[in-house]
């Protein structure tokens, strides 16, 4: 898990940070991107058609693939999503599914809630945190605001519950794809990004990412800073997370933390913040099991005419029903499997490997697993294209709680390896196929490796990746339901995807 820490902890928290090192990188950024148009043009021609299937034969992947209420690693229903994969491909035609085990410490909340003098409040676990026992932890309240050393200065959390707003960065989407260009290549045929665009990057909590443990912990990690000045408990506040939801699922580093969490919806946070200013005292109850399980690895091999190849991926688990994350992820693998599996042998110049693979929501670690266990594939693999969240539909917040659709999609992103070949690739794609409002960006854009399911296997073996993902709002909550796929966008994607494998079939 070593690695996967340094992944997870690289991510900055601090929007002013990642626009800064932005700006610094943009003379490179604009001239690869020029470069790259350019030798899109001379790449050579490839295959015309590939056979894709159609709109409805997609989304009955992603309905039939989410009939459980989540997929969490190592429960039952997450070994069903696997199973689910694996009979997938074999009805694609693949007699040799690999089922790789994964070791795990499967954590299962069963029970939770927050009393303050006796009034329940709303709440969610915070997942691999410790746990209470049936009696809780009562204890009054102490609000340390985001968790500074100044804040920490100011109150005694000693034997207390520590009440703590979570701060996602904002980042300004609209001015820096469309006015300053910060991106190799841009697609946005239907013009939906405009300079007011933003977007929270809600999978990057500032003062609680994830990724360390109390001895490594940086000093703006209120829930580390708050275990160690002997707090009993923690209430998170979802400050910036739209709709008032408290289902977040995060930090999913895999990391069991002693001390028992619970998140706390943005609008019901200001109450809490007023009860804890007032030293009002509290039963935190986390009830629940951790116990040694296995979670799987799932993948097939489509042999070509070299042993060269192209590594397509996405996840299969999801802490909700994950319609999104990562339901039409899976579905475009299997849209792919089945489509190249049609091409006759002679027309596929590399060999596809197919991999839905395990604990996206435990540190990327099936990611990590399959690139240490299958160091020859790697060590073959000309390019790394891994595909999550594509087609969800954009939302914005309602008040009082929940979304509504602004009759758009969800913002996307390419991190890309700069390679020309593969900046190369990405254009004559986009350029072929455009997606909606997609941006390529480096790979290395938030930290040392892609902060998608794809950093597992550039860390362990330095691939050239497109790693093609979305970030809608509702990513890491409950309202990952079949309603928020876009139905009418899942066969462009496949056409955008099997572009970017034909260009890369047909490269020497």
């Amino acid at each position: 898990m070593d690695e996967g820490k340094r992944v997870e902890s690289g991510i900055s928290g601090r929007t002013s940070d990642t626009i800064v090192s932005i700006l610094k990188r943009l003379p490179s950024i604009w001239l690869d991107g020029h470069r790259a148009r350019k030798l899109a043009s001379r790449l050579p021609p490839c295959l015309d058609n590939v056979p894709l299937p159609d709109a409805d034969t997609i989304y009955s992947w992603i309905k039939g693939f989410c009939a459980t209420p989540h997929r969490r690693p190592g429960t039952p229903e997450g070994h069903r999503g696997e199973q689910w994969v694996a009979e997938r491909f074999r009805e694609l035609g693949f007699p040799d599914v690999h089922v790789d085990p994964v070791p795990i410490t499967v954590w299962t909340a069963s029970k939770w809630s927050l009393s303050v003098e006796g009034k329940e409040m709303p709440s969610f676990f915070v997942v691999n945190t410790g746990f209470t026992g049936a009696g809780g932890v009562s204890a009054p309240l102490v609000y340390v605001g985001t968790g500074t050393a100044r804040d920490f200065k100011r109150v005694d959390v000693a034997g207390k519950i520590v009440v703590a707003d979570i701060p996602f960065p904002k980042m300004p989407t609209g001015v820096l794809m469309k006015l300053i260009h910060a991106c190799y290549t841009f697609s946005d045929p239907n013009h939906e990004l405009h300079l007011r665009s933003t977007q929270y990057l809600n999978f990057v909590r500032q003062n609680f990412i994830g990724g360390s443990t109390a001895e490594d912990a940086p000093a703006n990690d209120v829930y580390w800073q708050s275990f160690k000045r002997g707090a009993v408990g923690i209430c998170l506040i979802l400050r910036d997370q739209p709709g008032n939801s408290n289902t977040h699922y995060g930090p999913y580093d895999g990391l069991m933390k002693p001390m028992p969490g619970l998140w706390i919806a943005n609008e019901d946070g200001a109450q809490l913040k007023t009860l804890a200013r007032s030293g009002n005292a509290a039963r935190l109850t986390l009830e629940g099991s951790s116990e040694p399980g296995v979670m799987h690895n799932v993948w097939v091999v489509l042999p070509g005419r070299s042993d060269e190849v192209i590594l397509v991926t996405s996840h299969h688990d999801s802490p909700f029903q994950g319609a999104v994350e990562d339901g039409t992820g899976v579905a475009q693998v299997l849209a792919q499997c089945r489509a190249w599996s049609q091409v006759p042998l002679e027309q596929r110049p590399k060999t596809l490997v197919f991999v839905v693979d395990a604990g996206h929501f435990y540190g990327s670690l099936g990611g990590h697993t399959f690139a240490r266990q299958h160091k020859d594939i790697m060590a073959r693999t000309r390019i790394l294209l891994t595909v999550e969240h594509l087609g969800g539909k954009e939302v914005a917040a309602v008040v009082g709680g929940g979304y509504a659709e602004t009759g758009r999609l969800a913002l996307t992103v390419m991190f890309t390896t700069p390679d020309p070949l593969v900046l190369a690739t990405v254009a004559r794609a986009l350029e072929k196929k455009p997606a909606r409002t997609t941006a390529s960006i480096p790979a290395n854009f938030f930290g040392p490796a892609p902060i998608s399911d794809a950093c597992g296997y550039v860390i362990e073996a330095g691939v050239p990746v497109i790693s093609w993902i979305g970030c809608p709002y509702y990513l890491l909550d409950q309202y990952d339901t079949l309603d928020k796929v876009d139905t009418t966008a899942l066969v462009p994607i496949a056409e955008t995807i099997a572009e970017m494998i034909k260009i890369q079939m047909a490269m020497k």
